[in-house]
This record gives structure tokens, C-alpha cells and sequence, in this order.
């Protein structure tokens, strides 16, 4: 990258020349260089130790590195020298959410957007926040204000679905899905959260459907296949059900349950062998199976024996 060439030839002139340095530091993060990155900020701020930029840097990469407690440390460093920065509140939230720091995060927020009432992204994460708590009224009231500022948040819509299916709104929370698959079309969850919605409601055909453009858009869903092929079962729908099962069980070697549920449509489809060799596999992956390991050693020898 010429920028960072250019500024290694300044900096191996002029050792001492911080801007430069900070210069250097921010465009390693940007390539993805976060370790040397935080080097130099720590450099920087052993010779600049009140400068809140430096410290705010210091925390983005250690949010990027995953060290969130120090990241914290930094960010509120940070916002003791200048508890009017916005980015510094909004960044120090965020950490604080990844935490589970629900109370002092919903504070910086709050604060944020009593400096700035159009900060969208305050909004959406104070919506996030009170559907954490299950305060799902006040969570609708940030989501809608979140949307309102910016009508391509997805996010906030799938999140306004998800807040109004809480309160048993179904018709709302079906609608928003919708307006999330509009926007993108690949959004498997808000396939699967209409499954769930339209299957609560006992309309099975569409919960079909939907489960089958969950698994279109994410085929390693295992719990998104678990439920299409019971309800293929159930509708005795059993070759649909064999033919997604084995793509599953390519997909998720490790899956039991999946192993199992074939076992299931083999033995309904009268192919014993197929049963028998199903059960058996799904012993070696007993580890990952959910059901009772006794019940199911006995239904193999059952198995077994009839196959004789």
C-alpha cells in the first residue's frame, strides 16, 4: 500500500514524529494489521497519555481483537478526557451490550441522543437493549424511531418483527418479516420466525413453505430441518423428507438427529434395512444425539430382530 510505504520512509527518518505514527497505526488497522496496530497506539499513548483519540483507537482494535474488558478500559479512559464524544459513548455502548452491561449502556446511549436526536444507530441499539431486557413496548418505540431515521435498516426490522411477535401481535410481526424479505431476499431467520409464526397459528402448509426457503437460503439450518421433515412426516410426505435428510446428513456428518429422524421416514417407508443401518449410524454419533441413547439401543435391537 503506497500510503503506508510513504509513511515507514517518514517515520524511519523521523522516529519522533507522532503524527505520523498515528497516521501509520490507523491505516494498519484499516488493512487488518490490528496487532501491530495496537502496538503503536500503545507507544503513542505512553507519549500521549491524556489524548483521547489515541485511547479511542486503542479501544476499536481491542474491540476488533475481541479483548472487550480491555477495550472497556480504554474506551472509558477515553471518555473521562472528553465525555462529550459522541463516537466514544456510542463505540463504549456497544462493548458494554457485548458484556451484557445493559444499564450503563442504555445511559451512553440516552446521552448520545440527547446530543444528537438523529442518531440512528443509537436508536436501533437502545431497541436492541430493551428487547434483551424483554421490555418489549419501549423496544418497539427505539426500533420504530430507529427505522424512521433510516428506512433500509434491516436489522431494526427483523428485530420490530421479532419485539411485536413477543406481544402477540402476529399480524405485525408477519408484517415486518415480509418488509425483511423484501429488502433481502437471503434473510433465512425471517423465513424460519414466519415457519414458527404461521405453525403457532396451525396453518402448516405455509409453515412448509417457509421452512423450505429457510433451508434455500441456509441448507445447514439443522433446526429449520428437523422441523420441515417432521412436518413432511406428519403429511407423509416421506420421499421429499429422504431426499433433504441425506443432503443433511452430507452437510452435518455429526448430526445425530438428523441420522435418526432418516431412521424414522425408512422405517415408515417399509425399508428395514435402511432403518436398521440408520440406527446403527446414529449410535456412532451418539455423542451429538438428543434423545434417550437406552431407548434407542432398544430400538435397534427391535429393529434388528424384525429384520430377521
Amino acid at each position: 500500500m503506497k500510503e503506508i510505504k510513504i509513511l515507514q520512509e517518514k517515520l524511519k527518518q523521523n522516529p519522533d514524529d507522532l503524527v505520523s505514527l498515528e497516521e501509520y497505526a490507523i491505516l494498519l488497522s484499516d488493512i487488518g494489521e490490528n496487532e501491530e496496530a495496537l502496538k503503536n497506539f500503545v507507544f503513542l499513548n505512553e507519549k500521549c497519555p491524556d489524548n483521547s483519540k489515541i485511547l479511542y483507537n486503542i479501544g476499536i482494535i481491542l474491540e476488533k481483537l475481541k479483548y472487550f474488558d480491555k477495550a472497556i478500559v480504554a474506551y472509558e479512559k477515553a471518555y473521562s478526557l472528553s465525555n462529550n464524544d459522541i463516537d466514544v459513548m456510542y463505540n463504549l455502548a456497544n462493548v458494554y451490550i457485548a458484556k451484557k452491561r445493559y444499564t450503563e449502556a442504555e445511559e451512553l446511549l440516552l446521552k448520545v441522543i440527547s446530543i444528537d436526536n438523529y442518531d440512528e444507530n443509537s436508536f436501533f441499539h437502545l431497541g436492541e437493549i430493551y428487547s434483551k431486557q424483554k421490555k418489549h413496548e419501549k423496544a418497539i418505540e427505539y426500533l420504530i424511531k430507529a427505522i424512521n431515521l433510516d428506512c433500509d435498516d434491516v436489522f431494526a426490522k427483523f428485530y420490530l418483527a421479532y419485539e411485536y411477535n413477543a406481544i402477540g401481535d402476529s399480524d405485525n410481526s408477519i408484517k415486518w418479516y415480509n418488509k425483511v424479505i423484501e429488502q433481502n431476499p437471503d434473510y433465512s431467520w425471517a423465513y424460519f420466525n414466519l415457519a414458527s409464526i404461521y405453525l403457532s397459528k396451525g396453518d402448516e402448509n405455509s409453515a412448509i413453505s417457509f421452512l423450505e426457503k429457510t433451508i434455500k437460503t441456509n441448507p445447514k439450518d439443522a433446526e429449520a430441518i428437523k422441523l420441515l421433515t417432521k412436518l413432511y412426516s406428519k403429511h407423509k410426505k416421506f420421499l421429499p423428507a429422504e431426499k433433504l435428510l441425506k443432503q443433511s446428513i452430507r452437510d452435518l456428518p455429526q448430526d445425530a438427529d438428523l441420522c435418526y429422524l432418516l431412521a424414522q421416514i425408512y422405517k415408515n417407508l417399509k425399508s428395514n434395512i435402511n432403518y436398521v443401518k440408520c440406527l446403527k449410524y446414529t449410535l456412532t454419533r451418539k455423542s451429538t444425539f438428543s434423545g434417550d441413547i437406552n431407548k434407542l439401543e432398544e430400538e435397534l435391537k427391535t429393529a434388528e430382530a424384525n429384520k430377521k
